[in-house]
């Protein structure tokens, strides 16, 4: 059997829990998810636990975050989760944490806002102010929810700078889009491509948030991805990995970590993914 190759991945959405969020939570009569906020924790502000999870397992991951550009405007209401609640990769605090998950190992990527799919100068501009903050090149990009306009994507993020993008994925169940499963060179913007293998949200949506169906579905894509000699790329938001909002989230994330330790798999980060000679069955992708 071929060795197992995982890309853990990360997209940073929201680093704080907002009123939108707390409002969720006050329909529901999740009163729980509400103690953590009155005493002045952060439960989304889970990288300490993220770093030394993966590090006791041996792993660094992929961490793609996000400056957002659309204004808040209070009479659409498609701008309030976009909007609102997000965080700026001009705060200090941020800044700091990009600067020392680089130092650790860990990369850092850039999540595209959600118009910059279409967007050249917006990805510049994104891609600009990470690499300053970071005071590093930023050579990955994942596109906030998943936006992605082939090739014309593809095509502006490579005349922006970025050597890869990671933004081929599925966004209603686990799995490959469209069939393509191994990273590929696309042809018409010659971009480097990464398939997603497992968005979280989606892996427990489609078991009815069992836990442990969850792992069960997520082992059998990382057996088909180990089988075929393919990159098991997993995309895990960090804020999901609060158990007390996210019950089983973290557990599974964890079980998936012990599952690729046992099998001694080797933890690539995608910078590190050599596209034009790993795992390469034809120009799209598909094994």
């Amino acid at each position: 059997m071929s060795d197992l190759n995982v890309c853990l991945t990360h997209d940073i959405d929201r680093v704080r829990k907002t009123h939108q969020y707390i409002t969720k939570d006050l329909k529901m009569g999740r009163w729980h998810n509400l103690v953590p906020l009155l005493s002045g924790e952060r439960p989304y502000w889970t990288f300490d636990d993220m770093a030394e999870l993966e590090s006791r397992y041996g792993a660094k991951s992929t961490i793609f975050f996000l400056h957002e550009t659309i204004p808040f405007k209070l009479l659409s209401p498609g701008t309030w989760k976009l909007s609102l609640g997000r965080y700026s990769l001009r705060e200090p605090e941020i800044g700091r944490l990009v600067r020392r998950l680089d130092a650790g190992g860990w990369e850092i990527g850039l999540h595209g806002s959600y118009r910059s799919y279409r967007d050249e100068t917006l990805l510049e501009m994104e891609k600009k102010m990470l690499e300053d903050v970071l005071d590093n090149k930023v050579s990955g990009i994942r596109q906030h929810y998943l936006n992605l306009d082939e090739p014309d994507t593809w095509i502006c993020q490579k005349k922006a700078g970025f050597s890869y993008d990671a933004s081929l994925g599925r966004t209603d169940i686990s799995g490959y889009k469209d069939g393509r499963m191994a990273p590929f060179i696309d042809e018409t913007s010659r971009m480097a491509v990464i398939p997603l293998t497992i968005m979280e949200c989606c892996l427990f949506n489609e078991v009815g948030h069992d836990k442990q169906k969850a792992l069960k579905r997520a082992v059998e894509w990382m057996d088909h991805s180990q089988e075929n000699g393919l990159y098991y790329t997993i995309l895990w938001h960090q804020h999901m990995l609060n158990e007390k909002e996210f019950p089983g989230y973290r557990w599974v994330y964890e079980e998936i970590l012990k599952e690729c330790g046992r099998r001694k798999a080797l933890f690539r980060l995608c910078r590190d993914v050599n596209v034009r000679s790993e795992g390469i069955r034809s120009k799209n992708g598909k094994a």
